[in-house]
């Protein structure tokens, strides 16, 4: 593996992930706010195959409602939504896009709509109205805060379809790690309800501060991948409880916390000296009536001994709860126990799977760092101490994946807590997937092993030192603010057998596959799951590649002590000087029986590498028919290339044989309005149906009872946009 080759490719990230267009697409019967009809696709090369069939849903952030507008665009709702230095490409609104290809005699449309929460509302009135700007929100890192309000759900991450019962059409939810997820209306695009209401989710990490009441929008950890069974019809997710200790170093921004201690303080000395006037923090103006001096004593003890509770969860509150959802009635849950204590989650669990016997929880290799949250300060002295901090601070992501194994039968309604197995397994992974069937207790795993590479790092204004010139400079190109940083060591994919009562592995030598040509990056997969099947035969991964300017010191820094290194550093700097090119490849897992012992059940089958300057994102199986055969269809991904100023802006869509990957794609469709940036998962429904399901959780009642603990501010604003689910476009309309 150190015999790097002599090719030089790709030198140049694409530019054109960097701008976006928040404009959305539809009849207007759906969509009210759709700018135009649904898109027709041209064709640039090739024909659309006359046996695709279903719908391809993709989701994707779109910066924010104060996303910077690309100056001098054709249309003013393009915007640069990370061009502030500190924002991730992957913080934003959610956007979801349709391809349609039930209708191939006229050819490919493609619907858009973006997702709209509770928050989206809050977040659009508070910046449009000057009434309430105080209560405006802000991007930190991967997160969009707003002191008094809370924090937005974006919901730009995965989907799941849903099928509850013969009767009934597909559903659809959206979801990301840091929020409920949602019920989308496949037809519409709408964003229908939340899966359970705001009381039966618990928040991430909560200290009660005396006389502050929360926050509406509650912080919930949860994973972007629940998992739904068709054959049980069932849906599992879980929700996150992390320790301040716990936390501080890996998801809520200290700066968050710190005010919340201050707004805490600064209300105690307006009350103190009578201060009517806010100078610095937004506080909650409450009306208050005579209180007789028991009342306030009692109402002060009280307020204090809830805070020393809460400060006590500083070290202890760490929960995993298992959902299970029935798709029209309450969650059902479980806290999750591994030796009789509550599993911490030191990362996220982006990523879980289900098997016909068993729940699997990964501790994902997906961290959000505190130093990542900062915020962006114009003074460079400021910008000196941030990123002093932001490396004093991070640290790696965990190098071990931690499995814990929970078997769905002890799932029962008369209990509270279960029990877990727990696996660890070398080699860290941001998604897995197992066999639905597990024969003999053996589950079967299939992990990417992203090694040394970092979902959870991206590029920052603080990876550029301005007192040099770079060959940014020098070839006029702007900075990939917010793109995913490269890797500092090649990946992996492996197979591992899991004991599920024991929670033993069944073999030392587990089943690993590298390649030094192709296995860079591995972010995203796709398989034919319609049926599902009862194993996976044929995973069908994206490789991003290695890109010179996506190569970081800080990245060097974190990773030069990695313990599972195959690859030196020195060997890591000359392959991405060279580059690698992103690719397409069908990772075939042969059947244990079928082979030799000690023979590997691994192998790349089929593969395309991109051409130089191109990256792909978001691959999804298509089915031919129904004939469950791992390769009989087509795969549906999105490439990028060029800076953005092309006719296509950059973006098209290809698409593959999924037998022939090698071939090349049999057909790129583009279209002038068609302008997406970084988009992340997708999936596949045959048909489209308008949602008929009567599950639904009201706004009103949902918020109500913790928004009439806030200021007149807060309360008129949910009152006139909020629960109106209604948006000011300019300040004029507020």
């Amino acid at each position: 593996m150190e015999n790097a080759t002599q090719e030089a490719l790709n030198p140049t990230f694409p530019r054109s992930v960097l701008s976006v267009s928040r404009d959305e697409f539809g009849n207007k019967e759906d969509n009210p706010d759709a700018k135009d009809l649904p898109l027709k696709m041209n064709v640039k090369e090739g024909k659309l195959p006359l046996d695709l069939q279903g719908h391809v849903f993709i989701v994707a952030p779109v910066g924010s409602i104060d996303s910077p507008d690309a100056q001098g665009h054709p249309t003013n709702s393009t915007v640069y939504p990370s061009s502030d230095g500190t924002t991730p490409l992957y913080n934003g609104d959610g956007m979801i896009y349709r391809l349609d290809f039930d209708n191939l005699q006229a050819g490919a449309f493609l619907a858009s709509r973006l997702v709209k929460p509770p928050c989206y509302y809050a977040d659009a009135a508070a910046d449009q109205c000057p009434t309430y700007h105080d209560l405006k929100f802000k991007n930190y890192g991967i997160t969009r805060i707003s002191g008094p309000l809370g924090v937005r759900n974006q919901l730009n991450t995965a989907f799941v379809p849903l099928k509850f019962s013969q009767d009934e059409s597909e559903r659809l939810l959206a979801t990301w790690d840091v929020g409920r997820p949602y019920e989308i209306d496949p037809k519409t695009l709408e964003t229908v309800t939340p899966v359970g209401s705001s009381d039966e989710w618990k928040e991430v990490t909560k200290i009660g501060l005396p006389g502050k009441p929360p926050t509406p929008f509650k912080i919930i950890q949860t994973s972007a991948h629940p998992c739904f069974d068709p054959y049980t019809r069932e849906m599992f997710t879980v929700n996150i409880g992390r320790s301040i200790s716990n936390v501080l170093s890996q998801l809520i921004p200290l700066a968050y916390i710190f005010k919340e201690i201050l707004d805490w303080i600064m209300h105690g000395f307006q009350k103190i000296f009578n201060i009517k006037k806010r100078n610095l923090f937004t506080l909650p103006q409450l009306e208050e009536k005579p209180l007789s001096v028991s009342k306030k004593l009692s109402t002060t003890v009280k307020s204090f001994w809830k805070f020393l509770r809460g400060s006590a969860g500083i070290f202890t509150d760490n929960f995993v709860y298992i959902l299970r959802w029935d798709g029209s009635g309450s969650l059902q849950k479980w806290k999750v126990q591994h030796n009789g204590f509550s599993i911490k989650i030191k990362q996220s669990i982006h990523q879980m799977a289900v098997t016909e016997d068993y729940i699997l929880l990964l501790d994902t290799a997906f961290k959000v760092s505190l130093e990542e949250l900062l915020p962006t300060l114009t003074n460079k002295n400021y910008q000196r101490f941030e990123k002093f901090f932001r490396n004093f601070l991070d640290r790696p992501q965990l190098s071990d994946n931690s499995f814990y194994i929970i078997r769905r039968s002890d799932l029962k309604p008369e209990k509270s807590n279960v029990s877990a197995k727990k696996v660890n397994i070398p080699g860290e992974a941001a998604h897995f997937l197992a066999d639905y069937k597990n024969p003999d207790d053996l589950i079967t795993l299939h992990l990417s092993h992203v090694c040394a590479w970092d979902a959870g790092e991206y590029l920052s204004e603080f990876d550029f030192d301005d007192d040099k010139t770079t060959n940014l400079e020098v070839n006029n190109l702007p900075r990939l603010y917010g793109a995913i940083a490269g890797p500092m060591d090649i990946s992996k994919f492996g197979c591992h057998v899991v004991n599920g009562k024991t929670g033993k592995l069944v073999k030392e030598h587990q089943d690993v596959i590298m390649d030094e040509k192709y296995t860079w990056g591995p972010a995203i997969c796709t398989y034919q799951q319609h049926p599902l099947p009862d194993r996976l035969q044929d995973i069908y991964w994206i490789c991003l590649g290695c890109w010179e300017d996506l190569k970081t010191q800080h990245m060097v820094d974190l990773y030069k002590n990695y313990k599972y290194r195959e690859l030196s550093l020195k060997l890591i700097d000359d392959i991405t000087k060279k580059g690698r090119p992103s690719n397409l490849l069908r990772l075939h897992i042969a059947p244990q029986e079928s082979l030799k012992e000690g023979d590997n059940r691994l192998s790349i089958a089929d593969v395309y590498q991109f051409p130089d300057g191109y990256w792909v994102m978001s691959p999804q199986f298509v089915p031919r028919s129904d004939s469950g055969i791992s390769t009989d269809g087509y795969i549906v991904c999105l490439v990028h290339y060029g800076d953005g100023s092309d006719e296509t802006n950059g973006n098209e869509v290809w698409i593959f044989d999924a037998a022939n990957l090698n071939s090349g794609p049999v057909c790129k469709l583009w279209h002038p309005q068609f302008n997406l940036a970084f988009t992340i998962h997708t999936t596949w429904v045959q048909k489209v149906e308008k949602r008929t399901a009567s599950y639904c959780i009201d706004p009103r009642e949902d918020y109500n009872k913790i928004v009439q603990q806030q200021s007149p501010e807060i309360q008129d604003l949910f009152n006139k946009w909020v629960y109106t689910k209604k948006e000011p476009k300019r300040e004029a309309e507020c």
